[in-house]
């Protein structure tokens, strides 16, 4: 078997290399031909992962070098398998694939597991494989420092957020898929496509990595009280149940504004609006322990 793996040797502390090589061994010993491509900057593992030809890509990183890396592969009319080793800070799509987060669990994974399909999103001319935000939520992410990732790992965004929020930013926002329109303030849209939101995993119940759907939250303009309301309905899986909160599920979306605004997907700065968005199911296949059930 062909086998790429593609690192960011940034990610989890510097520590990816380390990952890349003992997965470059793992894989050699199983008869793998394996080829080490490491990335050097935004939108290299894109590029990497479009041109390589492997029957099996591996992502090291967190959210953001997988989605570059489902970027570069999604266009193909067969794309290889995917393998990922959780190397980020939040690694939400590893959590909710119930992939481990230890270079050895990752790896006896990605030499065992079980291929299965995952949806991605399609939002303009890139993709998403978890979230997508604006507004303050998305400010709040830019402001976080990497030294602030790695020494408080998804609290860091949790706290920075709150702080933003207290700000009082808002914009007028239309959003509309096939059955909802809708048209007032907001101070941010949070659309994820799993249960796990900023490394919590119970954010979401009710979705699913191959449920077909974007689950779509329109927050309300909050008072300075409801601000710090946010927290506990944000962490016990209830957000949708927050006063004043927006939530359906679709497969289609489109977002304007007549304001400037840029969205943060899988935490990184990505496109502006207007946003077109739609679901793409069964055409990417990630390696997920042989036991998962979501």
């Amino acid at each position: 078997m062909r086998s790429a793996i593609i690192y960011n040797p940034h990610s989890g502390h510097n520590q990816s290399q380390v990952a890349a090589r003992q997965l470059q061994a793992a894989l050699n010993d199983r008869g793998d031909d394996v080829t080490l491509l490491p990335t050097t900057g935004p939108g290299s593992a894109t590029t990497l992962a479009k041109d390589v030809e492997a029957d099996l890509v591996v992502a090291i990183g967190g959210d953001g070098t997988v989605r570059e890396v489902i970027s570069g592969l999604s266009p193909r009319k067969q794309p290889p398998l995917l393998g990922i080793m959780p190397k980020g800070t939040v690694n939400n799509l590893a959590k909710t694939l119930h992939i481990p987060l230890t270079n050895r669990g990752a790896i006896n994974n990605i030499l065992d597991g079980t291929p299965q399909f995952v949806d991605i999103g399609q939002i303009n001319n890139t993709y998403m494989v978890s979230t997508l935000t604006l507004g303050v939520l998305a400010n709040a992410a830019l402001s976080v420092t990497q030294r602030e990732k790695q020494r408080f790992g998804p609290l860091a965004f949790l706290f920075k957020g709150l702080r933003v929020l207290g700000r009082h930013q808002h914009w007028q926002l239309t959003l509309e898929s096939p059955h909802h329109h809708w048209n007032q303030d907001t101070q941010f849209v949070l659309i994820a496509m799993t249960n796990s939101v900023g490394g919590f995993t119970n954010f979401n119940p009710d979705a699913a990595p191959d449920d077909g759907m974007f689950h779509v939250f329109v927050a309300p303009k909050l008072t300075w009280r409801k601000t710090f309301l946010v927290l506990p309905y944000f962490i016990t899986g209830n957000f949708a149940k927050f006063p004043g909160m927006t939530y359906f599920r679709t497969d289609e979306l489109r977002i304007t504004t007549r304001k400037h605004l840029r969205s943060r997907i899988d935490g990184d700065p990505s496109v502006s609006l207007p946003l077109n968005g739609k679901v793409i199911k069964n055409h990417i296949q990630v390696i997920t322990p042989t036991t998962t059930i979501w």
